[in-house]
């Protein structure tokens, strides 16, 4: 009591301004609250769960999900039709796939080679695909298309569009060469760097995936460190202008087109110095600065410089950055397949299926997916049906 008595005392014989205790009072108050967002801030970045916004990514069809969402309903269709009829899967081969632009509508043609061994399948296939696909209601269509004799073509329209064409070939199963090499297949984990837990889970796969981390997130370092604790080939996901421009936002450090050529080349390599061990990159976003060459050149020429690899993500069919990279001797590959546009197990299996066609028809394939937990769970229950009909490898031994 005394001690208190004491002080107050003291107190009395220094009074401070009334303005002054206040300033003093609101500066304690602004110390404690930030004190307390720091620790708020490095918990969760602890947790992974950090609470800052990850930005969207951005796919070829994002103007027109209705298109996509009826791609996706004559996917599962014609797989339905082709399991149910015993059809082999080395038998469904992928013979093109182009992305496609009308009128402002973007979508991914598909061309599917179905090698079926007598006449009477391919009747009972042609009616089921009839079924299932008038099932699926007016917007979608299923017609014969003209062909080479012993080839059966049929054209699936949606929405007006031409989606898919099924080519149904007559030929007797060939015995499976002996010594061939098995297809090669690298798949992509990007957006990473704003959960450390997801991308641990994804480090930890017995897939051998290929991360790619983007600059400036919340756990970038932290991230790039588990992947090469995991050994796992490490990447830079590099943003960039998408179209849409701001609405559409590619997230803090990107290259935007307004830029100019000594700006580009500082945030490249800014961006490299903050994920060590990068192999090589691959575009976030970037449907708009993909198309322009010659912001495109100062980017590559800094990888080139570097001697790092680039994968165009495909995020616009009028992408320069795959044809240029090879033009300037940069070594490069270009998405396949995006796996995980609709994150559930049924869609991304039809993906799976999808990459192992045009892996065993190209020899390769590159596959791109996202760090959504339904993606974890399909990879891992994908994984040992991948490592049987493929070999999977980083992205280095795919680009040329």
């Amino acid at each position: 009591m005394s001690q208190k008595k004491k002080t107050k005392g003291k107190r009395s014989k220094r009074k401070r301004p009334q303005g002054s205790r206040v300033a003093a009072w609101a500066a304690g108050g602004l110390f404690l609250a930030g004190g307390a967002l720091a620790a708020l801030f490095l918990f969760q970045e602890e947790r992974g769960t950090v609470a800052r916004v990850q930005p969207a990514y951005e796919e070829v069809h994002s103007r027109l999900p209705a298109l996509q969402e009826e791609i996706g309903r004559i996917d599962r269709a014609v797989y339905d039709v082709l399991y149910r009829r015993g059809v082999y899967e080395s038998d469904i081969q992928f013979t093109d796939v182009a992305h496609r632009v009308v009128n402002g509508d973007a979508w991914d043609f598909t061309e599917i080679t179905v090698r079926l061994p007598d006449e009477g399948l391919r009747r009972r296939v042609v009616e089921e695909l009839g079924a299932e696909l008038g099932a699926l209601g007016p917007g979608v269509t299923f017609q014969r298309d003209a062909g080479p004799a012993g080839v059966a073509g049929y054209r699936v329209h949606a929405r007006e569009r031409y989606t898919h064409r099924l080519r149904l070939v007559l030929s007797e199963r060939p015995e499976p060469p002996q010594a061939k090499r098995r297809p090669r297949v690298a798949i992509i984990i990007d957006d990473l760097g704003y959960d450390r837990g997801l991308a641990a889970a994804f480090a930890s796969l017995e897939i051998p995936l290929s991360l790619s981390v983007l600059p400036m997130a919340p756990c970038t370092e932290a991230v790039a460190a588990e992947a090469g604790k995991q050994g796992r080939e490490l990447m830079l996901h590099l943003p960039m202008e998408p179209k849409g421009y701001p609405e559409l936002n590619p997230g803090p450090g990107a290259l935007l087109n307004r830029m100019g050529r000594e700006e580009i080349r500082s945030l490249v390599v800014r961006h490299l110095d903050q994920v060590p061990g990068a192999r090589g990159v691959n575009n976030h976003m970037g449907s708009s600065l993909t198309e322009d060459a010659g912001k495109m050149a100062v980017m590559l020429e800094e990888l080139r410089r570097k001697g790092l690899f680039f994968v165009d993500s495909k995020t616009t069919g009028r992408s320069v950055a795959y044809p240029l990279a090879r033009e300037m001797g940069v070594p490069c590959a270009s998405r396949s397949v995006f796996l995980d546009n609709e994150p559930t197990t049924r869609s991304i299996g039809i993906q799976v299926e999808r990459l192992l066609g045009i892996a065993r028809h190209r020899g390769t394939a590159v596959a791109i997916a996202h760090p959504f937990p339904g993606t974890l769970k399909a990879l891992r229950e994908e994984g040992k049906r991948l490592q049987g009909a493929v070999e999977i490898v980083p992205v280095a031994d795919l680009v040329e």
